[in-house]
């Protein structure tokens, strides 16, 4: 008897043993079991899963859009090809100051990243100037993954485009140029390029204005709310037909301290750039004509009554540069241009398209509306001066040079490249030196006398070349907002 209970005691704790064993390894496998049960867990059926097999709307019920979707898609395959991916490595100048004004200068290590597109055959591509500026090594990489290094063939600093060559064994996808003039506000364009580092990317938007410069020294620019992030920088911006409409330059962004795009971007207009590319293959720089003036159009009735003007068009010159064309000519302040070699002008961008069109050192009849009267003069435009030639300012001795940024009292330093805005911050202005009262710290200076600018090398050397030989025109955006008219300093006349 008592071995039957002992017998009956070890089967029993095996069997409890098993129980627990299978129960344990039931819940490990993720299964229902006792504890549980214990917990208050409900177990988990098999049962069949239905999933959607209709979507919320047919094809057929949305043939218009589908059809975009697809017209995309196939846009987008079309013009990949002829986008690249640029790398670029170089050093520049920095320059910091001390309390007591005196510039120094120390060189850094610089890298960037930015996008540009394949415009012949041969290897030709087109990016923003300061992509490529100030760097020493420039590598390519193509839609198939394939890397290059490129020759820098010659650029445009006055309109942010840079011209680089590739010899690539594989065969070239060029986009074709699109005629930007036919472009008009609300057309569908997308933009191409290589956002962050991240790879190749396409965003979509519209042609939002045409914003047209009030210099002859710039060129207008197209404003879009295109998506255009750092890196995205060079890239092309096409229409529905996948043509070259413009250059993806930059954007505009409110928050100094994190920049983003907020739906405001910018593009160089595709037909400048292709008569700039074509002038730098011939020439090895850009050839435009050059007047020297500053416009406005002419909307407001207040000052149309003010200067008795009751036709329609034309322009009205708010300055003139010294010892320019129009200077020259005998153009001055308040006139009115009402035609240019023949042709009304309808409004500033017509003017400053016909300006850059024309022929230089050919006498050109402007017709103007001064003193109640209409008179007619010859000028004659000269070839403008894109920035490319600093001689002046390499010609003095680092002393004078430093002497000069001290004498206009400026200092400043690069803008990140996350703020996507070509220009310089100002830092510091000195006592009593001729920007004093004028520029402010924070100011953002992005164009002197009409050349773009990209970096403080770039600024000081444009600077120690102007300011000893002619007034220094500063355009500046002060607190987020672009100042139309440019301040201007006078000339440092002891050089």
């Amino acid at each position: 008897m008592r071995d039957g209970y002992k017998r009956f005691i070890i089967i029993t704790i095996i069997m409890l043993s098993a129980l627990l064993l299978t129960i344990g390894m039931t819940e490990l496998r993720g299964g229902y079991g006792l504890f549980s049960f214990l917990k208050g867990q409900r177990p988990v059926t098999n049962e069949p899963v239905h999933l959607s097999v209709t979507p919320a709307v047919s094809p057929s019920d949305v043939p218009e859009l589908t059809k975009l979707s697809i017209e995309y898609a196939k846009l987008t395959k079309s013009v990949m090809p002829s986008v690249v991916s640029i790398n670029t490595a170089g050093s520049e100048n920095s320059q910091s100051n001390q309390s007591l004004g005196q510039a120094n200068w120390r060189k850094k290590n610089i890298k960037g990243q930015g996008s540009g597109v394949i415009v012949s055959e041969e290897g030709h591509i087109i990016t923003n100037y300061h992509v490529i500026a100030d760097k020493q090594q420039i590598i390519v990489t193509l839609a198939n993954a394939a890397q290059f290094e490129a020759v820098l063939i010659g650029y445009d600093p006055s309109i942010d485009i840079a011209v680089l060559k590739i010899e690539s064994p594989y065969t070239l996808m060029p986009l074709k140029f699109g005629d930007s003039d036919k472009v008009r506000e609300g057309h569908i364009a997308l933009a191409f390029g290589n956002p962050f580092g991240i790879g190749k990317s396409v965003t979509n938007g519209i042609i939002s204005a045409r914003k047209t410069s009030s210099s002859d020294r710039q060129v207008s620019l197209f404003q879009t709310n295109v998506a255009i992030n750092p890196g995205n920088s060079g890239g092309p911006l096409v229409n529905v037909i996948g043509e070259l409409v413009g250059i993806n330059s930059s954007i505009f962004s409110s928050d100094k301290d994190n920049p983003s795009f907020i739906g405001i971007s910018f593009a160089i207009p595709s037909n400048m750039v292709k008569k700039s590319f074509l002038d730098i293959l011939e020439y090895k720089r850009p050839m435009r004509g050059y007047l020297g003036l500053y416009a406005e159009d002419l909307i407001s009735p207040q000052t149309k009554q003010q200067l008795d003007y009751n036709r329609s068009g034309g322009v009205l010159v708010y300055d003139i540069e010294a010892d320019s064309p129009a200077a020259k000519a005998g153009i001055r302040k308040a006139d009115i241009i009402v035609s240019f070699a023949g042709h009304e002008v309808s409004d500033n961008e017509n003017l400053m398209q016909k300006i850059h069109a024309s022929p230089v050192d050919e006498d050109i009849e402007l017709t103007l509306w001064r003193n109640k009267d209409l008179i007619t003069i010859n000028v004659k435009l000269e070839q403008i001066d894109a920035g490319i030639d600093t001689l002046k300012a390499r010609q003095h001795s680092q002393e004078v040079n430093r002497s000069i940024i001290k004498t206009v009292g400026l200092s400043v330093s690069t803008l990140s490249r996350e703020y996507n805005i070509n220009g310089v911050r100002v830092t510091n202005v000195l006592k009593g030196s001729l920007a004093d009262g004028k520029i402010q710290v924070g100011d953002i200076i992005y164009i002197i006398n009409g050349r773009r600018i990209y970096n403080t090398q770039y600024f000081n050397q444009l600077l120690t070349s102007f300011a000893p030989n002619e007034e220094t025109r500063f355009f500046i955006i002060r607190d987020n907002k672009r100042i139309t008219r440019p301040i201007t300093l006078p000339q440092i006349n002891r050089w």
